[in-house]
């Protein structure tokens, strides 16, 4: 899901908007919700899901600090975090893997592994002897 979906989709859930510049509790725990969905549905950096709100990447760590003390203080708040991270993971599709591909996936890891291992026996040879 991009950025700008999701920051629709949180600014529609919490009645607010997350772009704003403003230290109101609302915005606050709804940008961090936010953060924490886009951490988790993309691979973008802190930086960049930050600067989509116009926020730098301190401001996002430092909101995800925050969203677990909310979460576990705030019922009412962890409830519609919940609420709205159900109806985003619902839509987020996740690639779905079969057997075979894993089979295949583990079985490249278990041969990456084994010449990993005599890398590293040759390398210690190299240096004792």
């Amino acid at each position: 899901m991009k950025l700008e979906q999701l920051i629709e989709k949180v600014n529609e859930h919490f009645g607010c908007d997350i772009k704003q510049n403003t230290r109101v509790r609302e915005t606050v725990m709804a940008r961090a919700c936010y953060y924490w969905l886009a951490i988790n549905t993309n691979k973008i950096s802190k930086t960049e899901i930050g600067k989509s709100v116009g926020r730098d990447h301190a401001g996002v760590i430092y909101s995800l600090m925050n969203l677990d003390n909310w979460l576990l203080y705030d019922h009412f708040f962890n409830e519609r975090f919940e609420q709205l991270k159900f109806k985003v993971l619902a839509e987020f599709k996740k690639n779905k893997i079969n057997p075979e591909n894993l089979l295949y996936k583990y079985n490249n890891l278990v041969i990456e592994n084994d010449i990993l291992k005599n890398e590293i026996k040759k390398l210690k040879e190299l240096i004792n002897g």
